[in-house]
């Protein structure tokens, strides 16, 4: 959005609604009676929208009021609970004090510093002076009394608590943000966003197919698709950085604040270049397997995992050679249409290049079990209408073959 709103406009707002009294909730918030009836009025200008019934002589919320009431209390129980956690149950303060005296701009500065890694890199984000994020950060040290940065100069960094500040600082700011996404969804105007993190066996097809069918039905909709690690992925989907993250299930998840969800299932080949040596050949061997190269996954994904197996049955003294290791299918592909390098894919990731007559499976019987692919979204998030049709034009879309 635009322009974040006013915190303390924010829980004014929730407090009017909740004491049926602009008065009551003035007092609750410490702000005077003209004062709140002037940051009402602001907080509507900033949403675009009509959020209490002025034909009501007791605070109602309209239809778009209810929409910001939902996501504003969803943003104020994050900054509430991670104000509790952070400061410890033994603390005598009164935590409502130092929750009030939270603000937007101490969250912005705590989200794009965790985002960014640096000062300077969140001054970009916020399109403000290093300087005045770095004095933010700090006031935000001790409107908390917790140390949030550790180190100094250019080695300064999140303590575990700021990790922490800086997580709920940036899923607030979404819930903010998702408020003014489902005003616009209201009007029709699907103007929304979709931040979804990929792994390998999803990029090249399935999540460009997704997009392509919510584009054709809501032109004016944004993605951002990022590509990474499956443990960088998931950091930044616990932080909020990203809404969706989609690609090989791990067995084990180690996040209690995630979930998965199965979408299908694939299994891996033996890959190779169309005119490979071995691509003729009937009935291959584990034996003949070892007398080529590879590109190999990253150690701790299911391909690596089913690689490592393979080896084991490779004759003594002929190990794999593991020439290349990466994540990239870009680089997988190229290195296999030019060399004799052979690699472990499903076949929908090489879908192309199989029509194209550029790289085929081998004839080789994989003991490989099924992995299955799915999605990974924060447990307790709740998605805008664009975000709800992404997830469901996801569920519908299968690879040929599956």
């Amino acid at each position: 959005m635009k322009q974040y709103p006013n915190l303390r406009h924010v829980r004014l707002f929730c407090q009017c609604l909740q004491s049926g009294s602009v008065s009551r909730a003035a007092d609750l918030v410490g702000i005077s009676q003209p004062a709140a009836s002037q940051a009402l009025a602001r907080l509507e200008a900033i949403f675009d929208a009509t959020l209490i019934d002025p034909q009501h002589s007791t605070p109602v919320a309209t239809e778009e009021g209810r929409i910001v009431l939902t996501r504003a209390q969803r943003a104020l129980e994050l900054i509430r609970t991670g104000c509790a956690r952070l400061r410890g149950p033994t603390n005598e303060r009164n935590d409502s004090s130092v929750e009030g005296r939270l603000t937007i701009s101490h969250l912005r500065a705590l989200s794009a510093f965790a985002e960014g890694g640096s000062f300077s890199a969140a001054a970009r984000i916020l399109e403000q002076s290093e300087p005045a994020v770095h004095r933010t950060a700090r006031d935000a040290e001790l409107t908390l009394e917790t140390a949030l940065l550790e180190g100094s100069g250019r080695a300064i960094r999140l303590s575990s608590a700021g990790t922490s500040a800086a997580r709920w600082s940036r899923l607030a700011l979404n819930e903010l943000e998702n408020a003014a996404a489902e005003l616009r969804e209201l009007r029709g105007r699907y103007e929304g966003h979709v931040s979804v993190g990929t792994l390998p066996l999803v990029r090249t097809s399935i999540i460009p197919e997704v997009i392509a069918r919510i584009s054709a039905r809501h032109p004016l909709a944004s993605f951002a698709v990022a590509e990474g690690r499956y443990d960088d992925l998931r950091r930044d989907l616990e932080m909020g950085r990203i809404e969706i993250l989609v690609g090989a299930l791990r067995t084990t998840l180690r996040s209690n604040m995630l979930v998965q969800e199965k979408l299908f299932t694939y299994q891996l080949s033996v890959v190779a270049r169309a005119d490979h040596p071995l691509a003729a050949k009937k009935a291959l061997t584990a034996a003949g397997l070892a007398e080529y190269p590879w590109v190999v996954a990253r150690q701790g994904t299911p391909s690596r995992e089913t690689f490592d197996a393979l080896t084991a049955r490779f004759p003594p003294g002929r190990p794999a050679h593991r020439a290349v290791e990466t994540g990239s299918l870009v680089a997988v592909r190229g290195i296999l249409m030019k060399s004799d390098h052979l690699a472990l894919l499903s076949q929908h990731q090489i879908e192309y290049e199989m029509r194209a007559g550029f790289l085929a499976p081998l004839d080789f019987d994989l003991p490989s079990p099924e992995h299955s692919i799915g999605m990974t979204t924060r447990r307790q998030w709740k998605p805008t209408a664009l975000q709800s049709e992404f997830i469901e034009t996801l569920r519908e879309i299968r690879p040929e073959g599956d």
